[in-house]
């Protein structure tokens, strides 16, 4: 049964995602306004792949914050992306939730690479006929210099930064703490903007200025930046043993921002603009990264 969404007062919410870097970020603001958080997460007791019980984490819940979660683990990429939104889809259409804001990426409307599973989950949801149906598209997450590209070990093991992203483009780079605290907020708002939200984040920025950002932070003042080839860079992505449908996922969207294609839509503003610069974010994570 649908559960009309309370204008004050103490909420419920669902979060997708609850342990990741931005779930989690969305979850400490809802709880710290008072509101319950009911956390969609494997280690949290209520998985992706539990139909019965995802269901029963969205009935009669006021809101819910969606993402598709890549899966390492998953042999093919977007064959995973599709089943997990099938699942989240029917936990929507069934509990009938009012308001959901949903993680995309800035260049879901490309409908390519690691944002696919993104661009299908908008469409589900649209299909679903939700009534406040927000989707929040994140730029370039910083923690993609660390977590996902190696920056780290690649600098320390040779002075150079590589990756198949062209050197002279700026990307749009956002802190997935700012993410979640966007994400927070809309949910809770008593009338938002509905539809596509842009978050593009602190600044624009190409590889080389974020290389040298990073370097910084990290005790690491000589360390380059080099574009690898495509062909190189999804052979070291194999050998570090990313599956390979992601490394192929990568090598797409690369290829689309190398390309020219642009990613963002709506112009920089203050409403896209975030606070966490780069230069603070890698301070905080690269802090005695060499000691």
């Amino acid at each position: 049964m649908r559960k009309d969404y309370q204008l004050s007062g103490r909420r419920t919410y669902v979060v997708v995602g609850a342990t990741g870097r931005t779930g989690r970020a969305v979850e400490r603001h809802l709880t710290s306004q008072g509101h319950d958080v009911r956390a969609v997460a494997r280690s949290r007791g209520v998985g992706v792949d539990d139909a019965v019980a995802l269901e029963g984490a969205f009935e009669h819940a006021d809101g819910a914050f969606v993402l598709v979660p890549f899966d390492l683990a998953g042999g093919d990429l977007h064959a995973r992306e599709e089943a997990i939104g099938q699942r989240l889809e029917r936990a929507v259409r069934r509990s009938g939730v009012r308001r959901v804001v949903l993680l995309s990426g800035l260049n879901a409307h490309l409908r390519s690479g690691t944002t696919l599973g993104a661009a299908l989950m908008e469409e589900r949801l649209r299909a679903c006929s939700v009534p406040e149906l927000i989707v929040l598209r994140a730029g370039w997450f910083m923690e993609n210099y660390t977590d996902g590209l190696g920056f780290l070990p690649q600098a320390q093991s040779t002075g150079v930064f590589r990756t198949p992203f062209t050197a002279h483009r700026a990307m749009p780079t956002v802190a997935a703490s700012d993410v979640g605290q966007r994400a927070a907020e809309l949910l809770t708002q008593l009338h938002p903007r509905l539809g596509v939200h842009e978050l593009h984040g602190h600044a624009d920025l190409t590889m080389t200025q974020a290389t040298a950002i990073l370097a910084q932070a990290a005790g690491l003042p000589d360390v380059g930046y080099e574009q690898l080839s495509y062909d190189a860079a999804r052979a070291s992505m194999l050998a570090s043993g990313m599956p390979p449908s992601f490394a192929e996922a990568v090598i797409e969207t690369a290829r689309t921002f190398n390309d020219g294609q642009p990613w963002a839509l709506a112009p920089r503003d203050d409403e896209t603009t975030t606070s966490t610069s780069l230069r603070d974010w890698a301070r905080a994570a690269l802090a005695g990264a060499t000691t």
